[in-house]
């Protein structure tokens, strides 16, 4: 906080001290922690306040910059402690966790009180959100927006252009609106969370083969904890953090060979052997993505110079787990295969065309739904469950923006050229909820191997 210096008396340092009690406090959430404590070493009434308050001071910070995703940022609290970091995360771990989640995002939209928190918890609450997430905010929408405005001016633009590194990106302010920032947020917290449950957690040796639960319980785990345009928030956040590490081992990787602890335990196969290549970088970058948003952070805005960020790289990248799934270019079998045995309320919406008009910007509540302005023109007010189908989307994330971003920037011209295109599930022959269980649809275009499947996807979007 400029002007404060740890001299009592000061004319900065006086005229808030003169401030009544509410009003020092009203600005003192609205401080980050360096300019917070400057502010207590500016006097001994201050100071009072500070240590008398912090706890009350940071929580009401926090309910500032977060809202209802405060109920989120706690969730990624609860699990970076044991026993999600230290022991194994299999089905009997995960499940209950996430059943209690999905019950307090249906009746605690507002996220924990003061009460329920620790002065230890609102600490690191409000660091993680002030020096991980909120930095990469801003990267995001820089990367999406110039995307987005790329896209509309040249609909053969090639998807090649990386994420701009922090430093450089966050001095250009990018003017988003609340309901836009709270997208962004959401977002990157349920990634975080997602991380958290299923993706690795160090560069230690791969499992593949054997996983600690399957990944038809992982996708029923997570594919009904969100509306469907929620979910895309999510997975627009793991599309970034795949193509961060894809650009970032296409221009460094051919310096990580079998000098780097990431071969350590592991000899790939030939021909790719220990260098980021084929296969191998492939799956180091999944695994890479799958820590989430701290290595994100420290390869943007840590590294200083061309030697420091290969030494990063050595500590960051990872091979993947078995859990973690890239709902980016995973098969649309998956997705078909849940929902054909777990019908959900959402999936019958969908059967009944039910209407979802545009209600304005906000968040939604039981009753009252507020999908963004490019959910409903993609799918012509009218509900659907549909997650995940085309990363062109993806590539601007399209479920970020309002309205008046959506009609300023052309946008819609480019929903409706994709809304017509290939839609994996677009068409599920749904029986009545009279009608047996077990009278089964089958579709061979469906059987082929989901693994497989997914591969393909991948290549085609590095293509």
């Amino acid at each position: 906080m400029e002007g404060i210096t740890p001299v009592d008396g000061s004319p900065s340092c006086s005229h808030i001290e003169s401030l009544p009690w509410l009003i020092r406090y009203n600005v003192m959430v609205r401080l980050d922690l360096p300019d917070l404590n400057a502010l207590a070493c500016a006097s001994p009434i201050l100071y009072r306040q500070v240590k008398q308050d912090r706890p009350r001071i940071l929580y009401g910070g926090l309910k500032t910059m977060l809202g209802n995703t405060l109920l989120d940022a706690y969730a990624v609290y609860q699990t970076s402690s044991p026993p999600f970091t230290t022991g194994i995360r299999d089905i009997g771990v995960v499940q209950p966790f996430l059943e209690s989640y999905a019950k307090r995002l249906r009746t605690e939209k507002a996220g924990p009180s003061l009460g329920d928190l620790s002065e230890e918890a609102i600490i690191a609450m409000w660091t993680f959100q002030t020096t991980i997430v909120a930095p990469l905010v801003e990267v995001f929408a820089r990367w999406t927006l110039g995307n987005l405005s790329n896209l509309a001016h040249n609909p053969d633009y090639q998807r090649d252009r990386p994420p701009r590194d922090g430093p450089e990106a966050s001095r250009l302010e990018v003017d988003l609106s609340v309901t836009e920032r709270m997208r962004i947020l959401r977002g990157m917290y349920r990634f975080q969370l997602y991380c958290h449950l299923f993706g690795a957690q160090c560069r230690g040796r791969p499992r593949f083969g054997h996983p600690y639960m399957s990944r038809d319980d992982v996708f029923g785990l997570v594919h009904d904890l969100f509306e469907p345009w929620e979910f895309e928030e999510f997975v627009c956040i793991q599309y970034y953090a795949w193509w961060t590490w894809w650009h970032t081992c296409q221009r460094f990787g051919d310096e990580i060979d079998e000098t780097s602890p990431l071969f350590e335990e592991v000899t790939p196969p030939d021909p790719w052997g220990k260098r980021l290549t084929g296969s191998v970088e492939d799956h180091v970058i999944n695994g890479t993505a799958s820590r989430g948003l701290r290595p994100i952070r420290e390869i943007l805005f840590v590294a200083i110079d061309h030697a420091h960020r290969i030494r990063l790289m050595h500590e960051l990248l990872a091979w993947p787990t078995e859990e973690y799934i890239d709902f980016t270019c995973s098969s649309p079998s998956w997705q078909w295969k849940h929902r054909r045995i777990n019908r959900s309320e959402r999936d019958w919406k969908e059967f009944r065309r039910e209407p979802l008009p545009f209600n304005g910007e906000g968040e939604s509540d039981q009753s009252n739904l507020r999908p963004p302005a490019a959910w409903v023109m993609l799918w012509e007010e009218k509900y659907s469950n549909i997650r995940t189908f085309e990363d062109d989307l993806l590539y601007w994330g399209y479920v970020m923006w309002d309205r008046d971003r959506i009609d300023s920037t052309g946008a819609e011209k480019i929903i409706f050229s994709q809304r017509l295109e290939f839609l994996p599930l677009g068409d599920l022959d749904y029986s009545s909820p009279e009608e047996e269980e077990e009278s089964e649809y089958t579709n061979s275009s469906h059987s082929s191997d989901e693994s497989e499947d997914d591969e393909r996807a991948s290549s085609e979007r590095e293509g």
